[in-house]
């Protein structure tokens, strides 16, 4: 005859080991709950020593915190919303994934939004993430400085390579190294330098413009600013045309996609660089992958994004923080032909 169970059948099972809880990592660790939450939440705020021991015991109990449980009861999310104009531009990834590196580190994830350079999506975006996010870092932002403090007034906000009075920023500063740039294609005896612009809306394409112009006029030379462009690697190919017409000996572009556009435009033609036409870039993200190798500066993308992050997470520190470029020589300046 067969037997029938009638009771609980879980009571004939092996027992499940019941997930660790905060408490159980304080008292292992011989903090108060709060220590433990912190370290997980603001670990900015708690000793190493103690960080290092509370996760370490987390480690062996095989805690793991629940960071959507903690959004629900504080009212905030664990995510930060990263706002870039072009996420195929080779400075924007580096960016990104040198944030990831330190968000992780503060159990945050981050939530990115290409804007296709446009001011309108560039808003539309920032009121949503002020939605789902604890803070937004707002890269390279085209819209107006209006626009700007009104969404810093719905969500912490960090701007990245760009400065509007009132709101914290992170931006390279590579006013130095353009100087430094544009003195040693002087030396080398370059007379007829073009600029070529990057996106019109940008606020470092202008920051960079006005540094390349004042220097020129300090050394008494001929800077010609060529036409606009988008900043796109076609842009680059298509202003090759204009170097040649207008007799220009060095370029000094936006960045390297420009850069890189420039030197493919200007071998299409049946021109050499540097031998006919120096060319530099900005950002150092392509110089290596271009022949010759790009003379540049280095964008600095990788701190930039770190600092971004950091300084979201803690709204302590200064309002602006630059991060001093340097020059990176490598083979696509020289003397010119003439000389």
């Amino acid at each position: 005859m067969s037997k029938v169970c009638t009771g609980n059948l879980s009571a004939d099972m092996t027992p499940r080991t019941k997930p660790a809880t905060l408490k159980d990592v304080a008292k292992v660790a011989g903090v108060s709950i709060s220590t433990v939450s912190r370290v997980f939440s603001s670990p900015g705020r708690i000793s190493v020593e103690t960080s290092d021991r509370v996760r370490e015991v987390a480690r062996e109990l095989r805690f793991t915190p629940n960071v959507m449980a903690r959004s629900l009861i504080t009212g905030t999310s664990p995510n930060i919303g990263l706002v870039v104009p072009d996420i195929s531009n080779p400075y924007m990834t580096t960016l990104l994934k040198a944030a990831q590196k330190v968000s992780r580190g503060h159990q945050t994830g981050i939530f990115v939004a290409d804007t296709d350079d446009n001011a309108e999506i560039e808003r539309e975006v920032c009121e949503q993430f002020a939605q789902q996010s604890r803070g937004v870092i707002l890269c390279a932002p085209r819209m107006s400085a209006v626009h700007i403090r009104e969404i810093s007034g719905i969500v912490p906000l960090v701007l990245v390579n760009r400065i509007v009075e009132g709101i914290p920023s992170v931006y390279t500063d590579s006013r130095s190294a353009l100087r430094e740039l544009l003195d040693e294609l002087v030396e080398q005896g370059h007379r007829r330098v073009g600029y070529l612009p990057g996106p019109a809306g940008s606020w470092s394409n202008k920051q960079r413009a006005r540094t390349v112009a004042d220097r020129a006029r300090a050394l008494e030379i001929e800077l010609v600013r060529l036409d606009p462009t988008d900043g796109t690697h076609a842009d680059g190919v298509l202003a090759a045309d204009q170097v040649i017409e207008l007799g220009i000996t060095a370029v000094m572009a936006f960045d390297d996609v420009l850069a890189a556009g420039l030197v493919e435009g200007l071998r299409r033609r049946g021109k050499s660089v540097p031998e006919d036409v120096s060319v530099t870039g900005h950002d150092d993200i392509l110089s290596e992958l271009v022949h010759p190798g790009l003379t540049t500066v280095t964008g600095q993308s990788a701190q930039v994004g770190e600092l971004a992050i950091s300084r979201l997470l803690d709204a302590s520190g200064p309002e602006s923080v630059g991060v001093q470029a340097t020059v990176v020589r490598r083979h696509s300046t020289a003397a010119p032909r003439s000389r």
